[in-house]
C-alpha cells in the first residue's frame, strides 16, 4: 500500500450532519461523494457510467471537477481512509468493496465507497490533522509518508481486532522515527510540564510559513517572568546552528533546541538543548497522560 486517503464528507447539501450520520453510522457504512443531479434523466449500473456522466455534466455547466471523483475511480478494496464527523473525531475506514453508484438527492449522494469503519477519536498524528486543516485542500487527498500507512494499517488492526494488514516496524529509537508534527508536541507537552511554561496558541507556526520556531511560551511563575521558542529537527543526521536564532536571544528569549546535532550551542546561555535522555525519561514519567497520537507510535519500533 503506497498511501491512505484523506476524504471530508461534505456534498453540496444543507444537511451535513445528517450526511457523516448515514455514512458513518448506518449499518452498511460509506463514504460519499455528490453529484446527485447527474440522476434527473439518467440511472447508472456501475461507477464508470456515473463517472463519465459527471465528467460531462461538468463540461457543459462549466463547472470544476474535483480529484476525489478519480479517487473513488481507482479505490480497491482494502484501501484505507481516513474521515472526520463534526465532533472532531478522525475514523479509520476500510474499502470493502469499489465505488458504486447511488443516488440520494437530499443528501446529494452520487456515489460511494461501502466501508468498514471505526471512531479513533481526536487524537491522531499530526499529518493527518494537517491534511484535514489545509487550506484549500479539496475533498480528498492522498497522504503517502509511508509512517502514517503502516500506522493506518496498525490501527485498522487494532480497532477492527483483526490481523487484516501487516505493518512494517520501523528500526531504532521513538525519537528517530516519531514523525515531525508528533515530535513537536512531544517536546512541547516537555517545555509545559517540566518547565513550567504555556503555550501561546497563536504562535504555533502554519506549516507553510517561513517561521523558524515551533511557537513561543511564556513561563507559569509570576515571580521570575520568562518567554522562550522551540525548534525541533528530527531524523538521525539533521543539524541546527544555533546562531540562527540569536536575535530571538537579543530579544529576551530562552531558546530550546531539540536535533541530533546543534551547532554553536555555547555561545549563549540562553541557548538551551533537550536531549533525547531528558526527553526519554520524561516520556517515561509521563506516558499516562501523553496523548495517544504520541504513544501509539511505540508499538510501530522494535
Amino acid at each position: 500500500m503506497e498511501y491512505v486517503t484523506r476524504i471530508n464528507l461534505k456534498t453540496s447539501t444543507n444537511y451535513r450532519k445528517e450526511l457523516i450520520e448515514h455514512c458513518l453510522l448506518s449499518k452498511q457504512q460509506n463514504l460519499a461523494i455528490g453529484w446527485s443531479c447527474v440522476y434527473k434523466n439518467s440511472d447508472f449500473s456501475n461507477f464508470e457510467d456515473y463517472y463519465y456522466a459527471v465528467k460531462e455534466y461538468a463540461h457543459n455547466n462549466s463547472k470544476r471537477l474535483n480529484h476525489v471523483l478519480n479517487i473513488l475511480r481507482y479505490t480497491n478494496k482494502n484501501d484505507l481512509f481516513w474521515t472526520r464527523d463534526l465532533d472532531g473525531n478522525y475514523w479509520i475506514c476500510k474499502a470493502t468493496d469499489r465505488a458504486i453508484p447511488k443516488c440520494n438527492e437530499k443528501l446529494d449522494i452520487g456515489a460511494v465507497i461501502p466501508v468498514k469503519a471505526y471512531n479513533v477519536g481526536m487524537q491522531v498524528p499530526g499529518k493527518i490533522k494537517a491534511s484535514f486543516n489545509r487550506p484549500r485542500g479539496g475533498t480528498a487527498e492522498k497522504i503517502s509518508d509511508s509512517s502514517i500507512v503502516e500506522y493506518s494499517k496498525y490501527i485498522y488492526n487494532k480497532l477492527s481486532k483483526t490481523d487484516c494488514y501487516s505493518y512494517n516496524k520501523n528500526n531504532g529509537t521513538l525519537f528517530d522515527n516519531l514523525p515531525d508534527f508528533d515530535l513537536e508536541e512531544l517536546i512541547i507537552s516537555y517545555l509545559q510540564i517540566k518547565n513550567n511554561y504555556y503555550v501561546l496558541s497563536n504562535s504555533i507556526a502554519n506549516k507553510s510559513t517561513t517561521i523558524k520556531v515551533e511557537c513561543e511560551l511564556i513561563s507559569r511563575d509570576k515571580n521570575n517572568p520568562q518567554k522562550a521558542v522551540v525548534q525541533v529537527k528530527g531524523g538521525k543526521s539533521t543539524t541546527i546552528n544555533a546562531l540562527d536564532y540569536k536575535s530571538y536571544v537579543e530579544n529576551g528569549y530562552f531558546v530550546y533546541l531539540f536535533a541530533p546535532h546543534i551547532e554553536n550551542l555555547d555561545k549563549s546561555n540562553n541557548f538551551v538543548q533537550i536531549t533525547k535522555d531528558e526527553l526519554l525519561s520524561f516520556y517515561n514519567e509521563y506516558k499516562a497522560i501523553l496523548p495517544k497520537s504520541i504513544t501509539e507510535w511505540e508499538n510501530l519500533f522494535d
